[in-house]
């Protein structure tokens, strides 16, 4: 049976998500990550996308992106085919590096877009890596609740801005409204 086609819209924002065939780490330490960063930078650059958050596990990651033109399959397939030939070429494997398709949920409104990224940041809290989300060096939560972040691969304006119109405010609204969730009884292991 073929796949069923993947419907991607101009101006979309989607959760993506891809993870390592059988469960296999797909990062093994922080070099893998910073040349998955490297490949992620020039497709953005070649494909106009703009990184909304992310994290980056060892086995799968997670990216919010806002397409402004239907092209999520270019930045995706521009990041990973080459990511996994170096992978394989660096550790001495073959075959696939990521299990299945690439997954990808269509963002519908601004509360949907919160949610989501507040998922993506608590990822490694909620996996036992960390106790706070800002300890996890490859995820952009600090670019969230940093008035003055560096990081130039995310886009965090279009999230801080539905929280207050002052890049300060924003921040501390969102810290909250992220670490909110790890004092919801039932919370703590989600993920």
């Amino acid at each position: 049976m073929p796949r069923r086609p993947r419907l991607f819209f101009a101006g979309g924002t989607y959760h993506v998500t891809a993870r390592g065939n059988n469960g296999d780490d797909i990062f093994r330490g922080d070099n893998d990550r910073a040349t998955y960063f490297q490949l992620l930078a020039k497709a953005v650059g070649e494909t106009a996308v703009q990184i909304l958050a992310y994290v980056l596990m060892s086995n799968h990651l997670h990216l919010v992106v806002h397409t402004p033109t239907p092209n999520l399959h270019l930045l995706i397939h521009g990041v990973h085919r080459p990511y996994a030939a170096g992978f394989n070429r660096t550790y001495g494997r073959s075959g696939h590096l990521f299990g299945s398709r690439y997954h990808s949920t269509l963002i519908l409104d601004d509360a949907q877009l919160l949610e989501e990224t507040r998922y993506i940041h608590l990822n490694p809290v909620r996996a036992g890596l960390v106790r706070r989300p800002e300890d996890f060096s490859w995820s952009s939560y600090r670019s969230y609740i940093t008035p003055q972040a560096d990081d130039e691969l995310v886009n965090t304006n279009p999230v801080l801005a539905l929280l207050a119109l002052e890049r300060e405010r924003a921040c501390a609204a969102y810290e909250e409204f992220v670490l909110s969730a790890l004092a919801e009884p039932g919370t703590e292991n989600i993920g």
